[in-house]
């Protein structure tokens, strides 16, 4: 389906998160490093909600509360007592400072003359201070992109990394504190995006940014994106956890269709009158002798393990929890994901989608007359578990039901790998975030100004641009060799002289080696020139450069010349090759005078039969071209 993204009044904007190549953490000197063996010590806690110095809780941080999880933090003796609150920050990284100044350059932002840490406060579990430090470093960019359209880039943060999420249940959350303060910059543009288009190429161009600074971590996870979205009509839903650029259409497109048909059941539901003090003033009613004698084999093992059945009647919400609100997503979704999320319970049953579940159209009959609903105007949502979990997930439901009125709810939302999304909590507020009294005011100096702004940086596309120019070469290639940690080799290159295109071929060939499950890390940057050079100077033939990279990706402790020696490559002189030519010219006389010019091809396949990857295939060509036309032209005299 087509979408008039103008026409919906579309507005995106991007969180782009991504870590800094500093040699240790943010707020401490521990190095920015994950730990690849089992934890030394485990750390259990509770966290609770605050008052912010306005007076107010933020509302993500009563919803996590809710959860009343208990967190589990893993650690090591390598590390320090920061990483679980134990003992306060240090100096921020003077390194990663500097790198977000040279962003804010880059972004021609406004830099503050002094600079305040602040805390972001998440109970989650993912910070055990139940904060995370942040400071502001610039305001008010702008990137250009290719349609001429400035993309304002309002705020630059420099903050510290959470910890990774190890594994979760019902009861707790376990952390992993080694990423835990690995410095990393936010960047974030306005609502300026119109299309996915816009949005793919902003993101895209923010990457590469960043990575041509050469002051970013590489790899998995070092780098997350979330998307802002909005409609004409809808409110601001962010998206987090966006992994790959081509996400970012799909998310979109449904995401609009989720906006639009929630947009239309709050205009179904004030047709028909519906109102928040309908909701609020309905209560819980214990269904569980409804189910005595249902089929449906959940709530029989829920009942026998003593849980109850409640149930929940919601005026005027008749056919609309079955209404689909995006593919294969329907309404009722929004509040099993919310049930789900916050008290940890499976999810709802609702009577749009009964009979089904082995329930029966009697028991659903029955619904309606224990909670004294309508069945042709209202909805009966019901819930199974464990009683005081029942009273919050009601409370989930008539919230949720409430927010139906006024369209799509500004919250956070998980991505998906088919392109929906799913609750994740309500959009964080002002109210988490305030002084940080523990970190001293940063003041910028002249003098760090100057050292920043000396600091050299080209754009990617113009140093991409210029290459391709100057040595007529693929531009993507170039471009994609520009970002990659390649790059300085690739600089090297040119100024020896060596021919580029042999680079390129190599990297070719070592991204399809990657893509085959070979260990392409064992090649090292000392391994790749060397057998550069040793094509470039024709030692060992083009044809064979792909058998030496894999023969170094499966051995990494051989050299190249052990991968000459065990391939066969050892380089063959044109003299060496000439005299095999016309000995086999002479054994297959017969056969030239027979076809003549058109014996070429099978000949080249005997001669590179023999010498393939000892020598270049085109001087190969050469010689055997040479010494044909010399022997036709003998034989015919």
């Amino acid at each position: 389906m087509s979408i008039d993204y103008r026409g919906v009044g579309l507005r995106v904007g991007l969180e782009i998160h991504q870590q800094l190549s500093s040699l240790r953490k943010l707020f401490c000197f521990c190095p920015p490093a994950l730990i690849d063996r089992e934890p030394d010590i485990k750390i259990i806690r509770f966290q609770r909600p605050t008052l912010s110095e306005t007076g107010e809780i933020d509302p993500t941080a009563v919803k996590e509360f809710k959860k009343k999880k208990r967190i589990v933090y893993e650690t090591y003796m390598d590390l320090c007592l920061y990483e679980i609150d134990e003992k306060p920050p240090e100096p921020v990284d003077e390194y990663a400072l500097e790198t977000a100044l040279l962003l804010a350059r880059i972004f021609k932002m406004e830099v503050p003359d002094v600079l305040f840490v602040s805390r972001k406060q998440y109970l989650d579990g993912s910070v055990p201070s139940g904060f995370q430090r942040t400071i502001l470093v610039g305001l008010n960019g702008e990137l250009v992109l290719s349609n001429g359209k400035k993309v304002r880039i309002t705020q630059l943060c420099l903050e510290e990394d959470a910890a990774r999420k190890i594994r979760e249940s019902d009861k707790e959350v376990v952390f992993r504190v080694d990423r835990l303060g690995i410095p990393l910059v936010e960047i974030t543009t306005g609502a300026d995006l119109e299309s996915p288009d816009e949005v793919v190429e902003c993101a895209l161009k923010i990457g590469a940014i960043l990575r041509a600074t050469r002051r970013v971590r590489r790899g998995l996870g070092t780098i997350r994106q979330d998307i802002n979205i909005s409609i004409r009509g809808g409110t601001r839903v962010e998206i987090k956890g966006v992994q790959h650029p081509e996400w970012f259409k799909p998310l979109i497109d449904n995401e609009i269709i989720r906006q639009k048909n929630l947009i239309e059941i709050a205009k179904e539901l004030k047709k028909r009158g519906v109102s928040k003090e309908m909701i609020m003033n309905q209560q819980p009613v214990d269904v569980t002798d409804v189910f005595k004698r249902t089929k449906a084999r959940f709530i029989q093992k829920a009942i026998h393990r003593g849980e109850k059945v409640y149930a929940i009647k919601l005026p005027g919400f008749g056919g609309l929890l079955g209404r689909e609100i995006q593919k294969n997503r329907r309404f009722g979704k929004e509040f099993a994901d919310r049930v789900k999320v916050i008290t940890g319970l499976a999810g709802i049953i609702h009577t749009d989608e009964l009979p089904a579940y082995g329930i029966s159209l009697e028991e659903k009959e029955k619904l309606f007359e224990v909670t004294k609903g309508n069945p042709q105007s209202d909805c009966i949502v019901s819930v199974v578990g464990p009683p005081k979990k029942l009273v919050e997930a009601i409370e989930e439901i008539k919230e949720r039901a409430v927010l139906a009125l006024d369209g799509p709810p500004p919250e956070t939302r998980k991505a998906n790998p088919d392109g929906t999304t799913s609750f994740e909590r309500p959009l964080g507020g002002a109210a988490r975030l305030y002084p940080d009294t523990d970190s001293p005011m940063i003041e910028i100096t002249g003098e760090m100004l100057d050292r920043v702004s000396k600091i050299p940086f080209r754009f990617p596309w113009d140093v991409a641009s210029e290459i391709s120019q100057r040595y007529k070469l693929p531009y993507d290639e170039v471009y994609r060799i520009v970002l990659s940690p390649w790059f300085q080799l690739f600089e090297d290159i040119i100024k020896q002289n060596i021919n580029p295109r042999i680079f390129l071929r190599a990297i070719s060939i070592i991204t399809n080696l990657r893509r085959k499950g070979l260990d392409v890390s064992n090649i090292s940057e000392e391994k790749l020139m060397g057998v550069i050079k040793r094509v470039d100077s024709g030692q060992i033939s083009k044809e064979a450069l792909e058998g030496v990279l894999e023969y170094l990706s499966k051995n990494p402790r051989k050299t190249v010349d052990d991968a000459v020696i065990a391939l066969g490559l050892e380089a063959v002189s044109v003299d060496d090759v000439r005299c095999f030519i016309n000995k086999l010219l002479k054994e297959k006389k017969d056969f030239i005078i027979e076809r003549g010019e058109h014996a070429f091809k099978p000949l080249m396949g005997l001669v590179m039969q023999k010498y393939r990857g000892k020598i270049d295939g085109k001087i190969v060509a050469r010689i055997l071209k040479e010494e044909l036309d010399r022997f036709l032209k003998t034989t015919k005299k």
